[in-house]
């Protein structure tokens, strides 16, 4: 992933060999994405990752530490410090846990639920930028299809999904928000699972 981006960046041109390019082109667009995600949550003091962690708690509700983590694809001990700099916004706040004495849930406050949908709607406007070759049909596919290749890699490295820049979702995170931002037609579809082709 490095040496492609060194190469992108140094403008070399991509690789005409197939396999090459696809994951020369995922990582264009993740750098894309990742650019213009920046751009419009930074004035909102917001990065990429701290976007993830307010949309996760607007999806599912407060959740620990641990299952945020793993959520997010975040490291543990980087969770810590975002959600302190979250707190220090008075974006979440911890909470004891109740079924959990030695835990606590991290909850959205009034301020971060406001944030956060300020945030998606930053991020809708901008989607189009990105996503203006696509129709909207072909940017749920694209959705469907990255999340696809995520899952499988999950499948491929069972535990392995919380630690930092091990799965694949993390590096297209940013893209996978600017898709999700811009679909208004309800959830994306599950994931199917892939079947094998015969040899």
């Amino acid at each position: 992933m490095i040496f492609l981006l060194d190469n992108l960046q140094e403008g070399r041109p991509l690789s005409t060999k197939r396999t090459e390019r696809v994951g020369q082109l995922l990582v264009v667009a993740a750098g894309a994405a990742q650019t213009l995600a920046t751009e419009r949550l930074e004035p909102l003091g917001l990065s990429p990752r701290a976007w993830g962690v307010l949309s996760t708690l607007v999806e599912s509700g407060p959740l620990t530490q641990i299952q945020l983590a793993t959520a997010t694809a975040t490291d543990r001990t980087a969770m810590v410090y975002l959600l302190d700099e979250l707190e220090r916004k008075g974006l979440v706040e911890r909470m004891p846990n109740p079924g959990d004495r030695r835990s606590y849930l991290i909850h959205l406050t009034p301020q971060g639920t406001q944030t956060q949908r300020k945030a998606a709607a930053e991020l809708a406007t901008q989607a189009d930028t990105l996503l203006k070759p696509l129709a909207a049909a072909e940017r749920r596919q694209l959705v469907d299809l990255l999340t696809r290749i995520a899952d499988h890699w999950d499948e491929l490295n069972p535990g392995e999904a919380a630690k930092e820049g091990v799965r694949p979702a993390q590096a297209l995170q940013a893209l996978q928000n600017l898709a999700d931002a811009a679909e208004h037609e309800g959830p994306r579809p599950p994931a199917r699972k892939r079947r094998s082709r015969p040899r």
